[in-house]
Formats: C-alpha cells, structure tokens, sequence
C-alpha cells in the first residue's frame, strides 16, 4: 500500500511538473506576444494588452514584470516538484524551491495590485493632474492571501525536516 501511494505522488508530481513547465512558458510567451504584436494585427493566435488608459510602454513594462514574476514563480514550483518526483518531498533544497514560489508568487500579486495604480499616479502627475481615479480589484488583492499562505507551509516543511533531523540523530 505504501509502494503505491509513493508511486501515485510521483506520477502526479511528474504531471504537474510539467504543467508548471508549460505555463511558466505560456506566461512569458503570451505576454512577449501581447506585448510586442500591433494592436490592429489579426492573425491566427492573438493576444491583447489591456492597458486601462496607461500608455503602451508602462503597460509593456508593467505585464512583462507580472509575467516575469509568474514565470520564474512556476520554474521554482516544478523545480521543487523534480524533487517530490526523485523522493526527495521533504529535502532542503525541495523546501528552498517552494520558498522562492511562493516569494516570487506573492511578488507577481504585489507587483499586479500595486503597479498600474503607481503608473496612474506618475501618469496623472506628469500631465499635471491633480485628482486621479483608482480601482482595485478584489480578485488581485485576494490573490496574496495564497502566497502568504504557501509561506506558512514552507515554514511547516522546515519545521518538519528539522524534527525528522533531530530524530534520526536520536536513534
């Protein structure tokens, strides 16, 4: 029974090692795209920046930043998947991988809550605004509460392999 539930967390996280490959592609992929296709193409595959009134560039900027963070956010979780898939769950350096996911995680939702209103602020200013309107969605600022979360397991994990430690110098 043991054999089998070690072989069933392996194949998923070979899976979803994967998985995390391909959207950590996808991720810069679709933002390289949306960011460096006219705004008038019409082609087969297409993608659009949404720049809510910001000019293109800090747009550009601001999506190659979240992409940039979300990217190297999946690198590190299927790193750290690799090592769930060779036995290795609960090694330092599959806690280290998770860390950094979840750091650059939480940097992609500060990064996307945070940046477009900074860009307002700095475009409102520069065009001697002096009242500007800002809208924050919920969806964004729910999205650090996960990130914070994946922070407490890391600290579980290295609360646990340093138990484990402590216990095989016992015996």
């Amino acid at each position: 029974m043991r054999s089998t539930t070690i072989e069933s967390v392996t194949r998923i996280a070979r899976v979803l090692r994967l998985v995390a490959w391909a959207g950590a592609a996808a991720c810069v992929a679709v933002t390289a795209l949306a960011v460096l296709a006219p705004p008038d193409a019409s082609s087969a595959v297409a993608a659009t920046l949404s720049t809510d009134g910001l000019p293109h560039a800090w747009a550009a900027g601001i999506a190659l930043a979240v992409a940039a963070a979300s990217a190297g956010a999946l690198a590190e979780l299927a790193r750290m998947l690799g090592r769930v898939e060779a036995g290795q769950p609960f090694s330092a350096a599959a806690i280290r991988h998770f860390r950094r996911f979840a750091g650059l995680l939480a940097l992609a939702a500060a990064l996307r809550v945070a940046l477009p209103p900074l860009a307002t602020l700095a475009a409102a200013w520069r065009e001697g605004q002096h009242a500007v309107r800002l809208a924050f969605d919920g969806g964004d600022l729910l999205a650090l509460l996960p990130a914070a979360v994946f922070f407490l397991v890391a600290r579980l994990l290295d609360e646990a392999a340093r138990l484990e430690d402590d216990s095989r110098s016992i015996v």
